[in-house]
């Protein structure tokens, strides 16, 4: 477990998958022995809010509750966002220049090739659907609708639509991308011919294995702490309408 006093230095040492996190939140290395919580101070961002994601980002089982409850939702979508921006920007490509070299030294045939770059570039579009429906639908209807809540007097006709729209409509559309990469992997490790470069091989597979986690850590955040949220905060609305 990591906490605020610990030496930054030290925790990323032992933990250097934290290193994929600090993009998503504009921290740079060189910290010297600066504690988690100086450098998060240094970096203007709030230490609480990044050890709960960073110890839900090491441990696998621990599922999101409480801590992150406690932190508002355009907070939560400052981080989600980033990490759009990491998936597309950063991971994907990477991943997709490892497949490319491999593929491109293999003794593969042109079928074999085919469905290989065809599975990562269907994955890769349904990805950028459901970010871009986020992004463009979802996130801003949760800030709204934050917003209007702390107004006393929330606007009628941001009223009506809730009364015709729920979150919930979201989470009924919301698949677990992962499955596609885990069926690349299967792909790659079961059925096709072995690769002469073991080694590029093995990084394709550690890094489709990585962001398979982090897209899972991602919708466990959507799916089990920003929707509740979002619900529980539709109803207060509109309770407090039925109300007056």
């Amino acid at each position: 477990m990591i906490t605020r006093d610990m030496t930054m230095g030290q925790v990323v040492l032992e933990n250097q998958k934290l290193l994929l996190l600090f993009p998503r939140f504009n921290l740079t290395l060189g910290f010297g022995e600066m504690s988690v919580e100086e450098v998060c101070n240094a970096h203007h961002v709030d230490v609480d809010f990044f050890l709960e994601i960073a110890n839900a980002y090491l441990d696998m089982q621990y599922v999101p509750g409480e801590g992150l409850s406690l932190f508002s939702l355009g907070t939560m979508i400052k981080y989600l966002t980033a990490t759009h921006t990491y998936f597309m920007e950063t991971a994907l490509p990477m991943i997709e220049e490892k497949i490319h070299r491999l593929l491109e030294n293999s003794s593969l045939s042109n079928k074999e090739i085919n469905l290989v770059t065809s599975f990562y570039h269907d994955f890769k579009k349904d990805v950028k659907e459901h970010i871009n429906e986020e992004e463009q639908h979802v996130l801003p209807y949760i800030l709204e609708l934050e917003k209007q809540s702390a107004l006393g007097h929330p606007d009628p006709s941001f009223i009506t639509k809730l009364r015709n729209y729920s979150i919930k409509a979201f989470e009924q559309e919301h698949g677990r991308l992962e499955t596609s990469l885990e069926h690349l992997s299967s792909l790659i490790i079961k059925y096709l011919p072995p690769f002469e470069d073991f080694q590029l091989c093995h990084q394709v597979l550690h890094d489709l294995a990585n962001l398979v986690n982090d897209l899972i850590d991602h919708a466990n955040m959507e799916d089990k702490v920003l929707i509740p949220r979002v619900v529980e905060l539709e109803q207060q609305l509109l309770n407090r309408k039925g109300d007056e």
